[in-house]
């Protein structure tokens, strides 16, 4: 903790307090936009002042000049045009906590924090254990006479937040009563919210469409106790509902977003709500797990589809977005290790018992956040940081392989097939412990990448070697499929494979491209039969010996066959059923 006067220092309940008065004063969007000038250290040297007062100049388009009252932030001001509760305060406040010694991130997240402090008590929650949005019912009664209000206030829809958008959401559909997550219940309260919508932008227009079905999955999908981490499970209509709430997802992220004809404050609107819709997700989807996942998919579908493509070549909204992640994994090392006043979270974590240097506490990352930074990674083109971070998930709890896939899948749509083979060769061993399906899926995006890259073919073989044994059947599968018969073969004899296990229709091909091959193959099998000294283990052998028969007849080595059908039958003569079994199969007289 740097040198600040005593007066200026904070115990817990005072910290809290300012926490508080953030999530009041400044809205999420403030919040993010103050915490990108805190990480670019643009704001100056900070001048305490009596009362509780804090000076600092904070470069903007222009120096502006913030005069902060910690007692209350209501009152501070700044000389941006804003005025007051902006950005320049946000930043001026983050280092004011850095000096302090406590975490950034609790600014950062003050919002989700406090809502968090003053949720109701498990017994206030509705009995069917849904969100909150069916648990506060009873606070949003709105009288019928101000349906008229609430239709005048969604005229200023593309003004507002995302969270009032969502309050007015929840406003509007009172008019609906206490409703049940179904397919029913969904499609009237989509059309309660459609009847409130304005004339807006086309891109405006999407949005809306974005979140009534945003607003309606967080209604059918109940939240996960934080404290006992109760498993979440939907009742059958809600799945239902949801299912069908997600294909209206599917077809909203299949139109571009529309930004034609928008400019100044419109097109500034639209990015400050498609800002506020990545963090709303954001929070969502952290507590999301692998088998419930609802918002993290459209966390990725929306910079995938509508943020990204957007960007220009404009790295900082990226970068922004990353910092914010990493916000939240900084959060969770803090809360998994307490912070003593005055020690900043790095210091905590890289100490031992006896107040040396030592390694980082390591914390295990909840799958959405791994999976958020992998493709915020992914979209800046670092890849050595996105692998990283997929394997150190995959090692820690194992990474569903349609998540892992879906990177692939987006590099062969965009044709970029050097980096999709990269992909293939970092990914394919996160895959080899899955089941044949996601196999399949990679094998066929191998043989994509190989169409359009030839030179390629010798990275897959060497990862498929790699993935085994779980890759068997995939490697056997492309060897066989390419006609690889010499590999294919070494790879039997190597793992001492019994060629009775094969249907014919897999070994026909060689018998008739390459029948030499088999000969080592058969033969080193017969031996293993015949050691087995039981009859079922002769009639085996004889089995395979006809088909020699066949292969040295084909090859025109008949007389390679009868010497050595004959040194089979003198060198086993005592072994008598096996004499019975070649007798049978007249191989021997």
């Amino acid at each position: 903790m740097m040198n600040i006067p005593n007066d200026m220092n904070m115990d817990d309940a005072q910290w809290q307090q300012l926490i508080r008065q953030v999530a009041e004063y400044f809205n999420n969007l403030t919040i993010m936009r103050g915490f990108q000038y805190y990480k670019q250290k643009r704001v100056g040297p900070l001048t305490y002042t009596e009362q509780n007062g804090i000076l600092a100049k904070v470069q903007g388009s222009d120096d502006y000049e913030v005069t902060l009252s910690l007692q209350s932030l209501n009152t501070s001001h700044c000389t941006c045009p804003v005025g007051s509760h902006c950005k320049h305060m946000i930043a001026v406040l983050m280092s004011y906590a850095e000096q302090l010694g406590r975490p950034v991130h609790g600014i950062v997240n003050a919002h989700s924090s406090t809502a968090l402090k003053q949720a109701p008590k498990p017994a206030a929650i509705a009995p069917s254990g849904r969100s909150d949005y069916a648990a506060h019912e009873e606070d949003l009664t709105i009288p019928d006479n101000q349906y008229s209000q609430i239709k005048e206030r969604a005229t200023e829809l593309a003004e507002l937040e995302i969270t009032e958008w969502h309050e007015l959401f929840r406003a509007c559909l009172k008019r609906l009563g206490i409703g049940t997550p179904s397919t029913s219940y969904v499609q009237a309260a989509a059309d309660e919210l459609y009847s409130i919508k304005p004339k807006l932008s086309a891109g405006m227009d999407q949005l809306f469409e974005l979140h009534v079905q945003l607003y309606l999955i967080r209604f059918c999908v109940p939240g996960r106790n934080s404290i006992t981490h109760t498993p979440v499970y939907l009742s059958y209509p809600a799945q239902l509902a949801v299912d069908a709430l997600q294909k209206g997802l599917e077809q909203i992220f299949s139109r571009p977003l529309e930004l034609s004809g928008l400019k100044g404050t419109r097109l500034e609107q639209l990015w400050n709500r498609l800002e506020e819709t990545s963090a709303y997700l954001r929070t969502q989807m952290i507590s999301e797990t692998s088998s419930m996942m609802f918002f993290t998919p459209i966390y990725r579908e929306l910079w995938l589809n509508w943020i990204v493509p957007n960007l220009q070549g404009n790295r900082e909204t990226l970068e922004s977005e990353l910092a914010f992640l990493q916000e939240i994994e900084n959060g969770l090392a803090a809360a998994s290790k307490p912070v003593k006043p005055g020690e900043s979270v790095l210091s905590v974590a890289n100490l031992t018992e006896n107040g040396s240097r030592g390694p980082i506490k390591s914390v295990t990352l909840p799958l959405p956040l791994v999976l958020a930074q992998s493709w915020m990674y992914f979209h800046l083109g670092q890849d050595e940081q996105a692998w990283q971070r997929l394997i150190s998930g995959s090692s820690a709890y194992g990474i569903p392989p349609e998540h892992l896939l879906h990177f692939l899948h987006v590099l062969a749509d965009s044709s970029d097939w050097k980096r999709l083979s990269e992909w293939l060769v970092q990914l394919g061993p996160l895959l080899a412990n899955r089941r044949n399906s996601p196999l399949n899926d990679y094998m066929q995006l191998w043989d994509t990448a190989i169409h359009h890259l030839p030179d390629v073919e010798h990275r897959m073989w060497d990862t498929l070697v790699s993935m085994l044994p779980h890759s068997r059947p995939a490697y056997e599968e492309a060897m066989h499929s390419r006609g690889q018969w010499r590999r294919w073969i070494d790879f039997q004899l190597s793992t001492e494979t019994e060629p009775l296990e094969f249907r014919v229709a897999v070994l026909q091909p060689i018998e008739k491209d390459a029948p030499e091959l088999l000969l080592p193959f058969y033969h080193q099998a017969v031996d293993r039969y015949i050691g087995h000294k039981n009859r079922d283990g002769y009639k085996a052998a004889v089995k395979l010996l006809k088909r020699l028969s066949k292969i040295y007849k084909k090859l025109k080595q008949e007389e390679h066959w009868e010497q050595f059908i004959t040194t089979l039958a003198v060198r086993n003569s005592r072994l008598r059923a096996l004499q019975e079994e070649l007798r049978k199969g007249k191989l021997i007289s």
